[in-house]
């Protein structure tokens, strides 16, 4: 089950519906949008998965994460998602996206396990400054 549609039934049974069409209008989605979630794999979009943690009183940092991790192209990438979630933790990573611990410091520590983790920060770095965002520093 991905994590959109996990979060979702959370949601849906939180707000005591059991239709999704229900439960898409409580989020101002369209029905059809849930319908994509189910049979095409899509997934909610970050303020969606947002809205639903808020009602479920979650933090959406792991949500998101897994969202993210879900929706990368190639072993490679999901690799990449799988090191960050795992190394750094929910928390951390939430951290650094949000508060923007610097890139340049983490590549410092040379602990040996820490350093897969130093490269996958670079890695959402670039991809970030890609996107016009920055982690500050």
């Amino acid at each position: 089950m991905s994590a959109t549609i996990e979060l979702f039934e959370q949601y849906k049974q939180a707000i005591g519906v059991q239709a999704d069409r229900l439960a898409a209008q409580a989020l101002g989605v369209k029905s059809q949008t849930v319908s994509n979630w189910r049979t095409r794999g899509s997934q909610a979009e970050p303020w969606l998965i947002e809205k639903m943690c808020v009602a479920l009183g979650l933090d959406a940092t792991p949500w998101l994460v897994r969202v993210l991790a879900e929706q990368a192209t190639g072993p490679h990438n999901r690799k990449v998602w799988e090191r960050v979630s795992k190394g750094l933790g929910y928390k951390m990573a939430g951290m650094v996206a949000l508060f923007g611990l610097h890139a340049a410091w983490l590549t410092q520590l040379a602990d040996e396990e820490f350093q897969g983790v130093a490269n996958a920060v670079l890695d959402l770095q670039r991809i970030l400054d890609f996107m016009g965002l920055a982690l500050a520093g």
